[in-house]
């Protein structure tokens, strides 16, 4: 109210009641920082959530209005000598652009760096066709943010940011000139973490942090604060599932025995099953999506059809990294199909697919086809991957010099494991050109090395993102050695 310009007695009107005096000189002190100074500021939604309950007290409260309606954007700024300004400037859930550009990536690159922070902090707005220095509201030059497309913008997030914020785009207009608005949610899975380098901005692995005026790399303070919070929430999810185990609502698994026990009854799961369970925490079970059903030994109560309709298991981030990972580890994956999805979210278009396809009871037809109609972030790589399923396209390729004379020897059973980041890169070109001929234990043998020559090549340079990308492509020709013919 304060930040408004609202005068005492009228803020003293909303507190002051018979059963709670307040004295007004209270505002005073508020407003010179002397009271209250460590209570958080609220937020101008909240301000408006308020302000309508206070107009009929046996209301209940309304829920809080969108904050990117307009009334809610109009009380950022205050009117000054015939001019918009932004009252209080930058802080740290404000940031404000002189322009808007989405495309190319690159010149995204500081709004996306400011996503990720405000997604890291609170949460907050990222302003474009304010003047930086005076907070001014001149507006936007053009009509480029009017006219962008919100989808191109998600699909610009989620390949370049882990996991993915939820941002609302707004306008509102300010003496005839126009201010572009995008809100960004405080994320509640975080910290979110940059999965790509985007200009000279947002770098690959990089956690980025809205502190107040500025948006840079997190310190360990708040990045700390982060992860308890996570666990905080786990703890709370863990109590209450235990609470509902308690009341019978839900079983507990005994992984020595296999026993299922609930207040109800109890099944059991067959032992030879028991090292092989994945463990997911939402999903759906789909025999033909995802893994194999476990089979039964006793009398099982089937759920009801509204019990069943709620049965839903999603795989979601999924990252470039876990499907070369998993597929090196030899690791199965409770929803493979989710694992193949990915891959039209990614630039890079050398995964492994066939070692994920044989762990569906789907068909290669059939996942091609539930390819096509995914809505792909970068549709050039999910046709590439239909193409590879189609057999018109193959992750071989024909070495030369060292890298060459290194896949001979493999083909021998020559099999030496690299030491250095130079050797990686030569492995992993001797890999892509190994013929199907090749002895399925040097196959074996070969991929635990790749998987070390993938440790290897963490950095967030550019160096290390070519070896990832050779490191990558020699897995995808592995798992059509070693897989593909299985379908």
């Amino acid at each position: 109210m304060l930040r408004r310009g609202w005068r005492n007695d009228v803020i003293h009107f909303h507190f002051n009641k018979p059963d709670r005096l307040i004295s007004s000189g209270r505002i005073t002190q508020i407003k010179k920082g002397v009271y209250g100074a460590s209570v958080e500021e609220a937020q101008p939604e909240e301000l408006e959530a308020f302000l309508a309950a206070r107009h009929d007290a046996d209301a209940k409260s309304p829920p809080a209005p969108s904050p990117i309606e307009v009334r809610v954007l109009r009380s950022l700024f205050v009117r000054d000598t015939g001019t918009w300004r932004l009252v209080g400037g930058e802080t740290d859930r404000i940031e404000c652009k002189a322009g808007f550009r989405l495309q190319p990536e690159d010149r995204f690159s500081k709004a996306l760096r400011a996503i990720a922070g405000l997604a890291n902090n609170k949460g907050g707005y990222l302003l474009f066709g304010i003047t930086d220095a005076t907070y001014q509201a001149d507006g936007l030059s053009d009509d480029v943010f009017t006219k962008s497309d919100i989808s191109l913008l998600n699909r610009i997030l989620a390949g370049a940011l882990d996991p993915v914020p939820h941002v609302t785009k707004g306008l509102i207009e300010l003496g005839g000139k126009q201010v572009g608005v995008l809100y960004v949610e405080k994320h509640d899975h975080g910290p979110v973490i940059a999965i790509k380098n985007v200009g000279q901005d947002v770098k690959e692995g990089g956690i980025y942090f809205r502190y107040v005026g500025e948006t840079r790399l997190i310190k360990p303070g708040e990045l700390r604060q982060i992860i308890a919070a996570r666990e905080q929430r786990a703890i709370a999810e863990f109590s209450a599932r235990m609470n509902r185990v308690a009341i019978g609502k839900e079983a507990t698994i005994d992984l020595d025995t296999g026993e299922v026990a609930g207040t109800s009854g109890k099944f059991l799961i067959d032992k030879s099953l028991l090292p092989s369970i994945q463990f997911v925490r939402e999903g759906e079970f789909d025999e033909k999506k995802g893994a194999p059903a476990l089979r039964l030994i006793g009398d099982v109560e089937p759920v009801s059809e509204v019990e069943r309709e709620r049965t839903r298991i999603i795989r979601e981030n999924v990252t470039p990294d876990a499907v070369v990972r998993n597929f090196l580890r030899n690791e199965k994956v409770a929803e493979p199909m989710q694992y193949i999805h990915s891959q039209a979210h990614a630039q890079r278009k050398w995964f492994p697919v066939w070692f994920y396809i044989d762990q569906t009871q789907s068909t290669t037809a059939d996942v091609a086809e539930d390819l096509r109609k995914q809505v792909a972030t970068y549709p050039s790589s999910r046709d590439a991957l239909v193409d590879r399923l189609a057999g018109k396209e193959s992750a071989f390729r024909q070495s030369t010099g060292k890298a060459e004379a290194l896949r001979a020897k493999l083909a021998r059973s020559e099999i030496k494991a690299p030491t250095d980041i130079d050797e990686d890169v030569v492995f992993a070109g001797a890999v892509q050109a190994l013929s199907a001929t090749v002895k399925t234990k040097d196959l074996e043998s070969i991929r635990t090395i790749l998987l070390g020559c993938l440790d290897r090549a963490q950095g967030n340079d550019s160096r290390s993102s070519n070896r990832r990308g050779a490191i990558y492509r020699a897995a995808c020709r592995l798992d059509e050695l070693l897989y593909s013919k299985k379908k």
